[in-house]
């Protein structure tokens, strides 16, 4: 029996949003800090250079607002973003043989124990797959 891996990339995982919200955070408040170094040095006799700095300041807050705004409605809807996993796994069988409705459990699981051996799923991503195909009818 020949079977046909299908993986698909799945959404951001609630600990990447986590760590995007504070990256997001983190990068305003160094921007604020370095605008107010940059400002305090600048002449006023400058009056074009200010108002780039300005121009450049308004965008970076900007940027980094919506990065927040984006990453905070993402932790809003907490338990519909992955627990833990970046791809799914997908076991299509290929050949016609009798157990095709069915599948042949036995080859799926070593398929799966394969992926996980060469580094291609995570623990967990292996654990609910193969949670998934026990559950199914023999």
């Amino acid at each position: 029996m020949t079977d046909k891996v299908h993986v698909t990339p799945g959404g951001l995982t609630l600990l990447q949003a986590k760590a995007g919200l504070v990256v997001a955070v983190l990068f305003l408040l160094f921007g604020l800090v370095f605008a107010v170094v940059v400002f305090l040095d600048t002449p006023s006799s400058e009056g074009g250079l200010i108002i780039v700095q300005m121009a450049f300041l308004l965008i970076w807050i900007a940027g980094c607002l919506s990065l927040i705004v984006f990453y905070a409605r993402l932790l809003a809807k907490g338990k519909t973003l992955a627990q833990n996993a970046l791809i799914d796994v997908h076991l299509a069988e290929t050949t016609g043989s009798p157990t095709a409705g069915t599948g042949d459990f036995e080859e799926r699981l070593r398929q799966l124990e394969r992926l996980r051996k060469d580094g291609l799923i995570t623990e967990a991503e292996y654990q609910g797959k193969r949670k998934q195909i026990l559950q199914e009818k023999w």
